[in-house]
């Protein structure tokens, strides 16, 4: 489904100024008797189906549960508002906690919320009829593909803000496929593509892997599309890296992603900066 399909909010010119209060009542301005007709519909809604949560008509209310990172509050909140416009009932995440709050001062009842949190969107997800999916740029970070997940084994509709994007498929003779993504555009996921399989001349890899591109599907597992090129973020990217047993069952491991994305030699400067800052962290320090 299309985002916003049914929705016909006025829209302000580059330039003009949202109308005074003083003019929002004029009778001649075809935005405020659109203005008056919303908030028509939605007293109406309130009074005959949701103070009645048991009602199952067709009138109801369709109720939508926001998913997505709270890196983009503010696609979050602007879907809030288009969804609410349109006549639906919104569930959304409520606490953006990238941002400092004595809530979460402390580490222990940071990750302690969070859990709470998680937990809490899953029940708004139970609740909801149908599930949008805030995604500028095609991000879906593990936390919102899990809940697509969720919400897809609970037999959820799922719609999307923005295009669900492309993915690189690894199929593996014997072994499950690997999927990397999502690529805002095609040609991008091409470019990775073509990158792993000039790797399969020079490392090793399982007999048959065959590398193409297709659709980035929500409802299963990926790689992330990009690999961080900070150094330290790349070392500790390290760690959650399946080390290989000489079989090729790891390809495409962290390194060979990275030689994919980034020119050889940068690549290789960048993967030596992060071995030492791997390294660093990971130093004893009674050795020193």
């Amino acid at each position: 489904m299309k985002y916003g399909r049914s929705l016909r909010i006025p829209s302000y010119p580059p330039g003009r100024s949202r109308p005074s209060q003083e003019n929002e009542g004029h009778a001649d301005d075809p935005r405020a008797s659109q203005a008056a007709g919303l908030i028509a519909a939605a007293a109406t809604a309130a009074s005959e189906q949701l103070l009645n949560p048991s009602d199952t008509s067709t009138d109801r209310p369709t109720v939508v549960t926001l998913c997505g990172s709270t890196a983009f509050w503010s696609e979050l909140a602007e879907a809030n508002f288009r969804e609410t416009a349109a006549g639906r009932v919104v569930l959304a995440p409520g606490i953006d906690m990238k941002k400092a709050h004595p809530l979460w001062a402390e580490p222990g009842a940071a990750e302690e919320l969070k859990l709470a949190l998680d937990a809490l969107h899953r029940w708004k997800i139970r609740a909801c009829d149908e599930v949008l999916v805030v995604n500028p740029g095609c991000y879906i970070g593990d936390s919102t593909r899990a809940e697509i997940a969720y919400a897809h084994q609970l037999g959820r509709p799922v719609r999307y803000t923005g295009p669900v994007g492309h993915a690189v498929i690894l199929d593996r003779p014997g072994l499950d496929p690997v999927r990397i993504g999502p690529y805002e555009h095609e040609y991008h996921a091409e470019e990775i593509a073509a990158g792993l399989r000039r790797q399969l001349h020079s490392t090793a890899h399982v007999e048959g892997t065959v590398i193409a591109t297709g659709a980035f599907r929500s409802d299963l597992d990926h790689l992330d599309a990009r690999v961080p090129t900070d150094p330290y973020t790349l070392a500790v990217a390290m760690d959650n890296d399946p080390g290989g047993d000489g079989t090729g069952r790891n390809f495409p491991d962290l390194y060979a992603r990275l030689c994919a994305q980034e020119p050889a030699e940068y690549a290789s400067n960048l993967w030596g900066r992060a071995c030492s800052a791997y390294d660093f962290l990971h130093a004893n320090p009674a050795d020193e």
